[in-house]
Order: C-alpha cells, then structure tokens, then sequence
C-alpha cells in the first residue's frame, strides 16, 4: 500500500501544480483583458525621451510587477477549487487506464486509494493559512494598489463625505489621495465639523490641505482654521488657527470606509484589534471575514470530500457523467460560499449584527458537510 499511496499522492501533487499554475494563470489573463487600459496608465514622462520600446519594457514591468503580488491573493480565492480539480484529474486518470480494476481485483476498496488524495488536500489547506496570515498583510501594501497607480499615477483618488471619527466628528473632503510613491496620505479642501455629545455643532474646523504624519498619527493642516460660536445662542470670536488634526481617521481607516474589500487584506490579529476599538469602520465586513476565515479552509477539505465521490468510479464508460456531476456539485457549493459571503454583511435585524456573519459562514458547511458523507458513503467499492 506505501507503494500505491506514494503513486497516487505523487500524481495529485502534480496536477495540484498544473492546476494552480492553469487556473492563477486564467484569473490574471481575465482579470488583465477586462482592465488592461488602466494597467497601461503610465505617467507621462517630462523630457519626452520615451521611445515606443521603452514604454512596452514598462508595461511589461508594471503587468508583472502588479500580478506577481496579486498571485497570492487570487490562489487565496481559488484555494477550494485548486484541489478539486487535481483530485479529479487524478481519480479519472486511474479509472480511464483501467487502473482502479487491478486496485480493485487485489482487494483494495476505492475510498482507500481517495485517502492520500483527501489527506494531502487538509494538509495543503495549511498553505492557505499561511498565505492569508502571514503573506497577504505584509504585502497589504501592495495588493491596494490600483492598476494605474503601477504605473507612475496617484491611485483612484476621490472626496470623502460625512465620515465619522472618534470624537463624534465628520471629515468632508473635495479629494483624497492614497500614500504611494508619491508621497504621503493627503486630503485637500477639507472641512471638519465638530459636535458635543448631544450632537450639537460645536465648532468647524477647515484647511486646504493635510498631510498624514504616520510618525506622529496625526494630519499636518495647511492654512487650518478654527472657528466656534456657530449656533445662534453662543457668542463667535474670532477663528483660530490649526496646525495639526488628531483624530483616529487615518489611511487604513478611509481604505475601510471606502473599499469593503481592503479587510480581506487583513490578519485575523488585526482585525481582532480593529474590532476591538470604538466606533471602527467596517465592522459588519471585519466580522463577514473574520468568521470566513476559520470556516474557509473546512469548506476547502468539503468541496473536495464532495468531487471524490463524483469520479471514484469503477466504470471507465461512465467518467463524462462523473465529471459533468462534479462539477455542478462543487459549483454549487462555490455558489452558496459566494452567496453567504454577500449575505453576511447585510444582517435582516440590528440586534442579529455580531452574530448574523458567524451563521452565514456556518451555512454552507452544514449544507454540504452531510452531503459530502452521504455521497462517500454511497461509493460503490
């Protein structure tokens, strides 16, 4: 048996490499043709020596160097599937050169050989978790990054409206720029409105300009002013004159309020500590991934115990059919991932927001978990 378990865990090794470097591979072509425009952004060069050669060499450079950090986010996404594919490449390879009969003739039944397959796919799932703690935040950076910031540009700037920091105020901007190559964190034209806490306006604060200090943790003004007195009641001196904000808004905080997606970026450590504070933004998508977390590599393991059922068949004429039941079985289950996941951030009842996330990422492991056993249990050996 150690010398079949070897071959068989050998075999799906290697189509596990194929399919991750086939199905990565897809996902950066797909994702490349529908954005390329944006990928091929470059910032205009001042001396207007740039020759037709030298700006493919950049484009070249900035497709790779955008890509390589977003391999590890895309084999993240396709971890589940990854396996399922080697699983069933293997298993109908076996059957397809009559394989399984000899296996079979010695005795050995079918879900016996599927071991190796099942217990390299758990194994491989620590992959995973490494990737996702470790890899992904330290890159975060990185894998922010818009496509045309690759290129010499600024990132997607856009103004922020009525976002609410720890004092009880709300920060109006015309524009924010992401830190980058180019510099720091910077907001421009930016009114901060400040309220006591019955929600009374207390006082407002402007500047043209801010600048993140991340030394500091504070937003360096530029021509900032105070002015208080404004409600009817209260005398008005005169404005006073700014030079710093303190306040818990700072880069990765507006990346939350902007971008939903910037928490999957995130370790659970850091998540844990942002959900740990007051009033942090995003909680509703920080408890959606932080539950995921756990419960990804579980429905990992199960959409595989779900396709190996589907191709261990003995019957070599009957493997289309196997195949064709495979995939909508693991298609389903991609789907219902898919769906819990979107339903997650979106609660039916307030009072259900801490634990809404938890059943949604609980959901699809009971729905298949059964189905996976049910299915093994009927294999035919």
């Amino acid at each position: 048996m150690k010398i079949l378990d070897r071959y068989i865990l050998v075999s799906f090794l290697k189509n596990w490499l194929i399919s991750f470097m086939v199905l990565v591979g897809m996902y950066m072509v797909l994702d490349m043709v529908f954005n390329f425009d944006e990928l091929v952004a470059m910032k205009p060069d001042a001396s207007g020596s740039a020759t037709a050669s030298n700006t493919l060499v950049s484009v070249l450079y900035n497709v790779g160097d955008f890509y390589f950090y977003q391999s590890f986010l895309f084999f993240n996404h396709l971890s589940g599937i990854i396996p399922v594919v080697a699983a069933a490449f293997t298993l109908m390879r076996l059957s397809r050169f009559n394989e399984l009969t000899a296996v079979m003739a010695a005795g050995v039944p079918l879900l016996r050989l599927a071991m190796p397959i099942i217990l390299a796919g758990v194994v491989l799932n620590a992959l995973v978790v490494v990737n996702q703690e470790f890899v992904i935040p330290n890159l975060s950076h990185k894998l922010s990054r818009e496509r045309d910031e690759v290129g010499g540009g600024t990132g997607e700037q856009s103004p922020i409206r009525a976002m609410q920091d720890d004092h009880n105020s709300l920060l109006f901007a015309a524009r924010y720029t992401p830190p980058g190559d180019h510099g720091p964190a910077e907001l421009l034209y930016l009114d901060i409105l400040e309220f006591d806490d019955r929600d009374r306006v207390t006082g407002i604060v402007t500047a043209e300009r801010a600048e993140y200090d991340p030394g500091e943790r504070v937003w360096t003004l530029t021509n900032g002013m105070r002015a208080t007195g404004l409600r009817p009641d209260e005398a008005r001196p005169a404005p006073q004159p700014v030079a710093t904000w303190s306040t818990n808004v700072n880069p990765e905080e507006i990346k939350l309020f902007r971008k939903s997606d910037y928490v999957d970026l995130l370790s659970t450590e850091r998540i844990n500590q942002l959900l740990a504070r007051p009033k942090s933004y995003g909680e509703a998508n920080l408890l959606r991934v932080k539950h995921a977390r756990f419960t990804q590599p579980l429905m990992n393991v199960i959409l595989l115990l779900l396709a190996v059922p589907c191709v261990l068949t003995r019957e070599p004429g009957h493997l289309k059919a196997a195949a064709t039941k495979c995939l909508v079985l693991t298609g389903i289950g991609m789907g219902s991932i898919f769906l819990a996941q979107q339903i997650a951030a979106n609660p039916p009842d307030l009072r259900l927001a801490a634990q809404w996330p938890a059943l949604m990422a609980w959901v699809p492991i009971f729905l298949f978990g059964p189905l996976a056993v049910f299915l093994l249990d009927r294999v035919k050996t």
